[in-house]
């Protein structure tokens, strides 16, 4: 029986269908999210909890429909991505793209005993400066990056459409803001640093939702570990969900397969991390060399 912790296969897969797709039938089943695409669907697959629906805004001012998450002990979950993420239309433009909407959406649950919010995927490089006045009740950002708030639009800026001449008016917006920099604080476009500036803790999201899962005890009875994403390459090694299961699954002493949908620049590298290595969407797929 192995223990088979997939995160997302962006584009293509969720957490939970990419564990479905990599899984034998006798497998155990744990779906991982850094914070990132997928951090409520594995929050209630590991911990359960009811999903109520919510209004909110885009990035673009359109109303949605998004998931919130009211885990059994109270408290509340919610999903940047679900809200302001890249993936929910085709526009590509974080000088005009907001937060707001995601800050609206947090002011509804700022009477809940603790918030948890997961920060990732964004299509914003505004640091929360649309948001609505806050008091946030005890609060955990988990962080899908640990990029400073000084990097946050050199270093994600054009993923999410920004031109070479958009980025220093993106690094100037965040500067203006007068928020604190420091590790994850560049998480969802600056939105690290403005919950650090309300109150919040911000974690590595991949390793405490490893914590929370309990993920030794997870791979009990288990006689491997399978993890993996949509691409292996040179950015895998930069504390990528992959690498943090990998090294807690060795830690056990543990093999640990690593399954991906393609491979990139650097992929030889970062498949030093895995004792075998496999590409492809099944859960059958040939093993690289």
């Amino acid at each position: 029986m192995k223990l088979v912790c997939p995160t997302a296969f962006k584009g293509t897969l969720s957490p939970l269908e990419a564990a479905r797709r990599l899984a034998n039938p006798w497998d155990r089943l744990l779906p991982l999210s850094d914070g990132g695409d997928g951090f409520i669907e594995c929050l209630q697959h590991g911990l359960g909890g009811n999903l109520i629906w919510r209004n909110a805004q885009d990035p673009f001012g359109r109303t949605i429909s998004v998931p919130v998450l009211h885990l059994p002990d109270g408290t509340v979950a919610i999903e940047s991505a679900r809200v302001i993420g890249l993936a929910i239309g085709p526009e590509r433009d974080p000088v005009s793209a907001s937060s707001r909407g995601l800050g609206e959406l947090i002011l509804q649950f700022v009477d809940a005993p603790c918030l948890w919010i997961g920060l990732g995927g964004s299509a914003t490089v505004d640091g929360g400066r649309d948001w609505p006045s806050l008091r946030l009740p005890p609060t955990l950002g988990f962080c899908d990056v640990r990029t400073d708030l000084e990097h946050a639009a050199s270093v994600f800026g054009f993923q999410k459409g920004a031109g070479p001449e958009d980025i220093p008016i993106l690094q100037e917006r965040l500067r203006s803001l007068g928020l604190t920099g420091g590790p994850h604080t560049g998480a969802a476009g600056g939105l690290g640093a403005k919950l650090l500036g309300l109150g919040a803790e911000l974690v590595d999201g991949g390793e405490k939702l490893l914590d929370v899962f309990g993920f030794e005890k997870a791979c009990q009875g288990c006689s491997a570990v399978l993890t993996g994403e949509g691409r292996l390459d040179g950015s895998t090694l930069e504390g990528k969900l992959p690498m943090v299961v990998a090294n807690r699954a060795r830690a056990l002493g543990l093999p640990v397969i690593g399954h991906f949908g393609s491979r990139g620049p650097g992929w030889e590298a970062a498949a030093e991390l895995f004792d075998e290595v496999r590409f492809g969407l099944s859960a059958g797929s040939s093993a690289a060399e």
